[in-house]
């Protein structure tokens, strides 16, 4: 989206001289994309825990984050020029794309905040792109899912299973709880994703993701009204409002331009290096920021997690290299 149309060579491209040459070096980083867009996704476990620390109601966070979001990637497609006409098979498309991705996985990471730390709602975002592996096998035509990965899934898994031990004195109920709207979150986001894959090849990328934020910022500020939501713009403080433009700006817009960036210049295998990093820093923050205890469940579970990422994201990295090694050989003959 915020790319380039020359060709990227050796990961920096062919720089120009002077002030071009510098310039054409920082936009053609991959790290630069990857590390922003980390930061930013990696910050939104503690942001929001933040906020809902605050007293503030999940109903008031929805509208404005989402509104704010929507206006920060539509007037940046729009300034880029890009064409936002849309028709209906896009619109009905990204519509399906913005309920799954960003509408659900809101509502309940939030609502899971409330119960759980930052620190173990970070973890298991981490299983998104898990998730998006498993059910792109059912939802894109062509799509397999290989059996290669299933140790790494059930790594996760179980991962998240040790998490869901309560730690002594909170109640295992309400523990549990968190853990399933956290987990139905990450199954919700990862449909989202494998929908992504599906209809991308179908239709043009700026209008999909016109209709996606605009569906989610239209769901979400609709469902606010019988909760009393914007009542609670009457008595939120400084301090919360500023988190919730934080939390539209940064985690939900800005981390979403930095990874189409990186995406642009960048390979794929790369590009996913956020999954890696987001969730390491989002239990740092919620560790660091927020004073939350690091538990045997917290450090068990990281681990199970991170291994089975690896290991399920194995199968990809093995692929690249053949085909990087067949390419190669091919130029040399």
């Amino acid at each position: 989206m915020f790319g380039h149309k020359t060709p990227i060579r050796n990961g920096l491209g062919r720089a120009a001289s002077g002030e071009s040459g510098r310039w054409s070096a920082i936009t053609h980083n991959p790290w630069i994309p990857i590390m922003i867009a980390s930061l930013a996704w990696g910050s939104a476990p503690a942001a929001n825990r933040a906020i809902l620390l605050l007293g503030v109601s999940p109903f008031t966070i929805f509208p404005l984050k989402q509104v704010i979001g929507a206006t920060a990637i539509i007037g940046a497609l729009a300034l880029t020029r890009r064409n936002l006409r849309m028709d209906r098979d896009t619109l009905v498309a990204g519509a399906a794309i913005g309920v799954f991705n960003m509408t659900v996985p809101t509502i309940l990471f939030t609502l899971g905040f409330l119960v759980i730390p930052a620190s173990i709602g970070a973890v298991i975002v981490a299983i998104i792109p898990l998730t998006t592996i498993l059910l792109t096998h059912w939802v894109v035509p062509g799509e397999t899912f290989r059996i290669a990965r299933l140790p790494g899934l059930a790594m996760a898994v179980g991962g998240i299973v040790v998490m869901g031990w309560a730690p002594v004195g909170q109640p295992s109920s309400r523990w549990i709880l968190g853990i399933v709207l956290m987990t139905g979150g990450a199954i919700s986001a990862g449909l989202g994703g494998a929908l992504t894959r599906r209809y991308a090849v179908r239709h043009r990328n700026a209008p999909l993701i016109v209709s996606q934020y605009l569906t989610s910022a239209v769901i979400l500020s609709l469902l606010s009204i019988p909760f009393d939501g914007y009542q609670g713009y009457l008595t939120i403080d400084a301090t919360g409002l500023w988190l919730i433009v934080y939390m539209g700006a940064v985690p939900t817009a800005i981390s979403f331009a930095a990874f189409m960036w990186a995406c642009r210049i960048t390979t794929a295998a790369r590009a996913s290096l956020t999954g890696y990093f987001s969730p390491l820093l989002g239990v740092t923050l919620g560790v660091v920021l927020l004073s939350e205890p690091v538990t045997l469940q917290l450090v068990v579970g990281m681990m199970a997690v991170a291994i089975g990422i690896v290991v399920s994201d194995r199968p990809d990295r093995l692929d690249e290299r053949r085909r990087a090694a067949s390419a190669g050989s091919h130029r040399r003959g």
